[in-house]
Parts: structure tokens; C-alpha cells; sequence
């Protein structure tokens, strides 16, 4: 078969041109990718959570069940995917200073998810986590008195501090 083959591609190398068969990959790690682009597609959804929960799952399973390859596949994949959806959930709530409460909520449990999972998350994640949350307390204490609103603010400024 020639470079046309959907299975076979082409490697050039200083020995010359070399045809390799694709890496094979199971059932779940092609269910994740499909899961988490549909997800990456669809974000602000709850679809899209749904998709993203999913397809962290079937990762899981690679990284926690498959093979040493497939599962450094997966925690790669787990990874590059959580710095593309955190950049896309910053971009959104630092852009946005008046998203709704529901919203904030939505893109909280987003950027969570991928603690589901042990695998490494951008650097800023926790900065990005701390927003969010401070801008729900935001919403939250809209209306009550501004000292339980210092209270966890404060609350929330310890936490900081801690990690």
C-alpha cells in the first residue's frame, strides 16, 4: 500500500522515506477524544459539561486500566485539553465582570472536572478557580450585610493562602 492508505503515513528521516502503521488505539481513548472535542465544541452548555465529564472518565479509565502507552496518551491528552478549556473559561469570566451567577456556576464545575482526574493542570488553575469563586461570593452576598460578604471573602483570601 502507498502513502494514500488512511492506515499507513509517511516518516522522513536523514535514511529516507518510511511508511508506519498508525498506533492503533482502544475503544475509549477514541470515545474521550470524540467526547472531548464535541465538549471543547459546546462548552458554555450544559452539553458540554457533559461531554467534558465523559470524556474525562473514558481518560480515567485509560490512564487507570490501559496500557503504560495508552495511558501516558491519555494523561497527555487529559492535559493539553485542560489548558485549552481553562484558556477558554478565563477568557469568559475575566472578560465578563457581570456573567450571570448560573453561568459562573456552570464554568466552575468545568474548570473541577479535570480534578477528577490526577493529571496536570495549567499553572494558573488555582488563580483561575479563586476567581470564579470570589466572583460567585460576588453574586451570592449581593444584598446580605457587607460583613458576612468580608467573612468569606476573608474565608476565601485563607484558602489562597494555604495551597
Amino acid at each position: 500500500m502507498g502513502p494514500e492508505s488512511d492506515s499507513q503515513w509517511v516518516v522522513r528521516g536523514s535514511l529516507g522515506i518510511h511508511y508506519s502503521k498508525r498506533m492503533a488505539e482502544s475503544r475509549e481513548l477514541e470515545a474521550a477524544r470524540r467526547y472531548l472535542a464535541e465538549a471543547e465544541a459546546d462548552l458554555s452548555a450544559a452539553e458540554g459539561l457533559a461531554r467534558l465529564s465523559e470524556g474525562l472518565e473514558q481518560l480515567d479509565a485509560v490512564i487507570n486500566t490501559g496500557s503504560q502507552a495508552e495511558a501516558r496518551t491519555a494523561r497527555n491528552l487529559a492535559s493539553a485539553y485542560a489548558s485549552r478549556v481553562y484558556r477558554q473559561v478565563s477568557g469568559v469570566v475575566t472578560n465578563d465582570a457581570q456573567l450571570p451567577e448560573p453561568e459562573l456556576e456552570h464554568y466552575f464545575k468545568i474548570v473541577l472536572a479535570f480534578d477528577q482526574i490526577g493529571v496536570a493542570l495549567p499553572a494558573d488553575a488555582a488563580e483561575l478557580k479563586i476567581a470564579v469563586v470570589k466572583s460567585l461570593i460576588e453574586r451570592y452576598f449581593e444584598g446580605h450585610s457587607p460583613d458576612r460578604k468580608r467573612a468569606a471573602l476573608a474565608e476565601l483570601a485563607d484558602i489562597d493562602r494555604r495551597r
